[in-house]
């Protein structure tokens, strides 16, 4: 009787603790599926995000909760749910922002001036303040990122194009990947990322991008990448924003009993690092509700076409706001290459006021959990807060499939250490082995060939050669790289030769040792920002030699 007892109990508490699973589509007043929409339960930081398709889930306890429903552009929608024994569908349709023009509660405004410009002067002498609310925090992030390819030429530089996935279609994934972290930040300069799972499509000792940035929009400038702006680009409530934009009050809107007030933001002045688009700001609280903008190349930017971010914020705790949702589309073409992705963040689980002790942040800002790189499907099935696409689902599918096929490798091997000469002329090529363990790279022919006024006709030549030792059993990371090079001068007949040698190991804290020495020229700049191939053409043609250069025995190390 006490073994039944026991079962009767276990299976009880199984039954208490089992979670429901709600799912459902999110589609607009004609049934077009709403992508990214956020689905969360009311007056908690617990929620998810829709796919591209419109498709969301959660899995909930027992009970009865408030599912909502929103998105940019569109009314709020609420449901009251009870979750049982079984998994449950909850479909939502929203209806298009009905927004009002109607009085708006500001004050000193001119008889000429736009509404806008008072609500946006509002918004900016609360930017510190609520910038200030989010100085420290802790949350878990969800990233997924794809980039997909409408057309890519067939031959790049005399060379085929080959993407490596078995198919010859135009259209077709890049690049797919997800990634579950922990994000920590105890401003102005300790952040913390704590990789918990990870997966790149088809690459399965790759691991995902590990980028849970928010893009903060009460910062005066918003820096979204390096390589699209060194400067960063201007926000529309930042100091001296009246400066660079002009603003439209567009109407307002209800939403959770707060009035959200639509304001167009266009630039002044063309070719100026400028947003352009929608900014929703909450009335009396002067914050951002939400935002709908975007960048082109009028914007100073570099490298992609076009950006577009949408963010989506929501109450935490008291006064305290912070973002729920994240998402990029970037867009761009480049040397036959036409690629557009999306790249979405979901934050849940905020805590405003973490106790960190005092070793919790170190020179270590990055960091990777054991085998986060090692989860199967079902563990991503489970825990992924977005449901995959149906384009996803089958790119995981063939890609995994293709890298366990020993013939395909074989391929992809062979077109790899398929050698042209434009190729080889301009860019380094690299010859790889049939287990793809062992490599050898080889310097472009127009670097190892080249002129300047000391040296006279110089010969640069080398070769990096590097054997992985990876261990599956263990997950451990190890490589050896020997890399010798030879240069001779005709001019001044110096013969100078040295060699690098590189360990590498480690895998959730990589580590590197370096070892070099030999008979080298040396740039007097120790960054070397004269390249061979730029000093030889002007010393030829435009007989300016900027190479400033010496000759030195050395020894260097690091690690």
């Amino acid at each position: 009787m006490r073994q039944i007892l026991c079962c009767f109990f276990i299976l009880g508490l199984s039954y208490l603790s089992f979670s429901q699973k709600v799912s459902g589509i999110v589609t607009d007043s004609d049934g077009k599926p709403i992508p990214f929409a956020s689905v969360y339960l009311k007056g908690t930081t617990k929620g998810t995000n829709a796919n591209n398709e419109g498709k969301y889930f959660l899995e909930l306890d027992p009970g009865q909760y408030t599912l909502v429903c929103q998105h940019i552009n569109y009314r709020m929608e609420e449901k009251v749910i009870v979750c049982g024994v079984n998994d449950i569908v909850v479909n939502f349709k929203l209806v298009v922002q009905e927004v009002i023009l109607d009085d708006v509660t500001v004050t000193n405004t001119t008889k000429r001036e736009d509404p806008a410009y008072e609500i946006i002067r509002n918004t900016i002498k609360k930017r510190t303040y609520h910038l200030g609310q989010m100085d420290k925090f802790q949350c878990e992030v969800y990233t997924k990122g794809q980039l997909k390819v409408r057309s890519y030429p067939k031959r790049l530089f005399g060379r085929k194009v080959n993407l490596e996935d078995g198919d010859t279609s135009k259209q077709k994934m890049l690049y797919l990947s997800e990634t579950i972290a922990k994000y920590s930040v105890n401003k102005p300069q300790k952040v913390k990322i704590e990789v918990i799972s990870t997966r790149v499509s088809g690459q399965s000792d790759a691991y995902g991008l590990s980028a849970p940035n928010i893009y903060s929009f009460y910062e005066n400038n918003v820096s979204i990448g390096t390589r699209l702006n060194p400067r960063g680009f201007i926000s529309p409530i930042s100091d001296n924003a009246l400066n660079y934009y002009k603003y439209k009050y567009e109407g307002e809107f209800e939403e959770g009993g707060r009035q959200i007030l639509k304001i167009k933001v266009t630039p002044r002045r063309k070719y100026e690092p400028l947003f352009t688009g929608y900014i929703n700001i909450v009335e009396n609280e002067w914050r951002i509700y939400s935002v709908d903008l975007f960048l082109t190349k009028e914007s100073q930017m570099e490298f992609i076409d076009s950006l577009k971010i949408e963010q989506l914020y929501r109450p935490v705790k008291g006064d305290v706001w912070a973002i729920s949702s994240q998402v990029i589309y970037p867009s761009a073409n480049i040397l036959g290459f036409d690629a557009h992705g999306s790249f979405i963040n979901i934050y849940s689980n905020f805590d405003i006021e973490p106790q960190f002790d005092k070793k919790f942040f170190t020179p270590t800002i990055l960091k990777y959990t054991d085998s986060s790189n090692k989860k199967d499907a079902v563990y991503w099935d489970t825990t992924r807060p977005v449901p995959l696409m149906s384009d996803e689902i089958s790119d995981y599918k063939r890609k995994d499939s293709l890298e366990k096929d020993p013939r395909h490798r074989d391929s992809i091997t062979r077109a790899d250490n398929k050698v042209n000469m434009f190729g080889a002329l301009l860019f380094e090529q690299t010859m790889v082995t049939k287990s793809r363990r062992m490599s050898f790279t080889f310097r472009p022919l127009s670097e190892q060939f080249s002129f300047n006024c000391v040296e006279g006709l110089v010969i640069n030549t080398g070769a990096i050669w590097t054997n992985r030792f990876d261990s599956s059993a263990n997950g451990k990371r190890r490589s050896i790289s020997l890399a010798p090079n030879l240069r001779y001068g005709f001019s001044n007949k110096h013969f100078n030769a040295h060699l690098t040698f590189t360990y590498r190991w480690g895998r959730n804290n990589p580590s590197v040792i370096t070892l070099s020495g030999g008979k080298r020229i040396f740039q007097f700049n120790n960054n070397s920002p004269i390249g061979p191939r730029g000093n030889t053409i002007s010393s030829l043609l435009g007989e300016k030699n900027r190479l400033k250069i010496y000759e030195a025995w050395y020894v260097r190390g690091s690690y």
